[in-house]
């Protein structure tokens, strides 16, 4: 580790002055300018060994860094933010069983269309609102934010709870979505705090709560569903849901800590301008979105999610349209056991061999030709096919998720990853808005084919992009072999 001297025994500057030196404060900066301009580096340049994984002194002057991917605390943190996740994205992953149970039970009168845009209502939120939160985050760290999200986020399941219209629904699932961004956004923005070499593995651990939920949500769904009224069935989910969110709360905790140093201070540590804006200005903000990686990386997430959204969503109605409807909560189970595959063998092989963008690619030619080989032809044909397909599908569409997220990570500095992540899914959010009612309506007009032709679409675009981001990165040359 490179250390710097601040001003000790081997400083050149004479004890008199030095002694006066140190007596000064942020508003006497006139003296610290006369100073060697070496001498007014080390925070600087002691903040970046910190952000490539060296101890270092934290930016407030509080305690030092811990080191990133060595000791028990990063794998402390993938723990709490795997329970984080699956009290959003875990149940997420279920939203179709609800809107069938809503469909039956209580809005007989609406349309699966129009049924459809309550839930997606909450995940664009969760998606949108993802970029304040990621500047909230970077600019404050995740304690306070986190605990003010939870509470709010589980305040609109008991009220959800209490509801039984249309609108009610909606309103709890507005303010679900808005909640639940923080929540994830902390989640997977911190882990570029505590990992480096294995982030790819990190966030595959934490993104696999999502199927390992979504298993556990619709065996708890089926069985709370068929025994109890909805309100006693939503209080008992709300228990549940608190349960995962209180453990994640205790167990997170970022690893470059917000900076509070005042103008004074930052001058007379010769911080630059990027430095001062990185907590979240718009200045850095603009300085993202001009970056042509940034787009192509969010397009590619975009048509990531909006496969994946259609995939959790569809199921169940794809399953009533071809007449198994029966087998639907054991083909929701089946696709979340091939996603807790796809969640975390991919972002293995991303960490050890291929590199996220390789890996992305790769994940998403066998993603789309299990759409035209199997799903396209058979798919519809027998039941056995059927869940080959969702296990198949599991294990493609569940690798999007982390390595959507390693590659954000490969093209932004940790202190930057809030922001990045942030604005990366306040974009793709739209993709999950859209995605269900979508679905609703090309089953609708075109049948089950129609749909499967859709998602390949997707799928092939979301491939151009990727790819082109890998020539973007890779030199603008198409191949040569390398970890990318």
């Amino acid at each position: 580790m490179l250390k710097f001297d601040l001003g000790g025994s081997n400083s050149t500057t004479p004890p008199a002055e030095e002694t006066k030196m140190r007596h000064l404060d942020c508003q006497s900066v006139s003296v610290l300018a006369e100073k060697p301009p070496q001498m007014a580096a080390p925070r600087t340049r002691d903040l970046e060994y910190a952000g490539a994984g060296f101890p270092a002194s934290s930016p407030n002057g509080s305690a030092p860094q811990a080191e990133m991917d060595r000791g028990w605390r990063p794998w402390k943190v993938v723990i709490g933010s795997f329970c984080l996740s699956v009290a959003v994205y875990g149940l997420l992953s279920t939203v179709g069983l609800f809107q069938t149970y809503w469909k039956e039970h209580m809005l007989k009168q609406y349309t699966d269309s129009e049924i459809s845009w309550i839930i997606s209502m909450f995940g664009f939120l969760n998606c949108f609102i993802a970029a304040p939160a990621g500047i909230v985050f970077d600019r404050y760290g995740s304690r306070w934010v986190l605990a003010v999200s939870s509470m709010i986020y589980l305040a609109s399941f008991v009220g959800l709870a209490f509801s039984s219209t249309y609108s009610e629904l909606m309103g709890c699932m507005v303010v679900a979505g808005v909640s639940s961004a923080t929540i994830t956004t902390v989640a997977f923005a911190v882990l570029s705090h505590w990992f480096k070499k294995k982030a790819g593995l990190a966030t595959g651990c934490v993104t696999v709560s999502a199927a390992l939920g979504g298993i556990f949500f619709s065996v708890a769904l089926q069985g709370l569903f068929g025994r109890l009224q909805w309100r006693d069935a939503a209080l008992i989910l709300t228990l549940v849901l608190a349960v995962f969110v209180t453990l994640g709360n205790l167990l997170v905790e970022t690893n470059l800590p917000p900076r509070h140093t005042t103008q004074g201070e930052e001058r007379a540590a010769g911080e630059t301008e990027s430095s001062r804006t990185a907590c979240g200005t718009w200045q850095s903000i603009l300085e993202i979105v001009k970056t042509p990686k940034f787009w192509l990386v969010t397009y590619a997430v975009f048509a990531y999610e909006l496969v994946l959204f259609v995939q959790w969503g569809s199921i169940p109605s794809y399953a009533v349209a071809t007449n198994f409807g029966e087998n639907q909560f054991y083909l929701m189970m089946s696709y979340n056991i091939g996603a807790s595959f796809g969640r975390i063998l991919p972002p293995l092989v991303s960490d050890r061999l291929l590199g996220p963008l390789n890996t992305t690619i790769a994940m998403n030619v066998f993603t789309l030709a299990v759409v035209l080989t199997i799903w396209l032809p058979a798919g519809a044909n027998s039941i056995g096919m059927l869940y080959l397909v969702v296990v198949l599908m599991g294990i493609g569409t569940g690798s999007f998720v982390p390595l959507g997220v390693a590659c954000i990570g490969a093209l932004c500095k940790p202190q930057d990853m809030g922001k990045w992540l942030g604005f990366t899914y306040a974009i793709s959010g739209f993709a999950t808005l859209i995605g269900n009612p979508a679905t609703g309506e090309i089953l609708a007009k075109y049948g089950s084919d129609g749909l499967v032709a859709f998602l390949a679409a997707i799928l092939a675009s979301g491939l151009i992009s990727i790819g082109i981001l890998r020539w973007h990165c890779n030199g603008r040359r198409w191949l040569a072999i390398g970890k990318i």
